[in-house]
């Protein structure tokens, strides 16, 4: 039996570098493909209920959690939000929650800190990557941990993609006064 990490991942529009075999640009999670670096051919994807395809790793970010991948998917890329969430704000989740493909879950935003948003969204094993989206179905952040000890989950804010992911013209996603 092989051992494999389940995860999820979200369509963005964002080159990748090797778009002529891999269309598709994906977020995931670090800690998610972390025992794939280096084992080519080992990585696949799938979409939901289809058959896995190769994935590539094309960059990621230790520090905060994330990667890019690329695949060769057809699927719709996702768009960002252009609202920095505040304690009450309405999100979803969306994932594998415990390998059941396609779990979405619903909560609101408890608190945050520049990089990191504390959900109630429940939040599961094989929901790590997945995007957590706001009201509009823009991506707010990447579900990225749950607490087994309090009632609150976490995900990385857009700001954290600034870091290595998506060039920002500062330090924050966000604008900030």
């Amino acid at each position: 039996k092989k051992d494999f990490i389940l995860g999820a991942a979200w369509a963005i529009d964002l080159p990748n570098g090797v778009e002529e075999e891999f269309p598709a640009t994906l977020i995931t999670n670090h800690h998610v493909i972390k025992k794939c670096i280096g084992n080519d051919g080992t990585l696949t994807v799938a979409l939901l209920y289809k058959e896995k395809v190769p994935a590539r790793i094309v960059k990621w970010d230790e520090k905060n959690d994330l990667a890019v991948l690329a695949a060769d998917l057809d699927i719709p890329t996702l768009g960002l939000s252009e609202y920095e969430p505040w304690p009450g704000y309405w999100t979803m989740a969306l994932g594998s929650a415990d390998g059941y493909e396609g779990s979405v879950a619903f909560g609101t935003v408890l608190n945050g800190t520049d990089d990191e948003i504390f959900l109630t969204t429940n939040i599961s094993h094989g929901n790590s990557g997945g995007p957590v989206v706001d009201n509009e179905g823009n991506v707010v952040g990447v579900v990225t941990w749950g607490s087994t000890t309090e009632q609150y989950n976490g995900a990385k804010s857009l700001n954290a993609f600034c870091a290595e992911i998506l060039p920002c013209e500062g330090k924050f996603y966000w604008k900030r006064d």
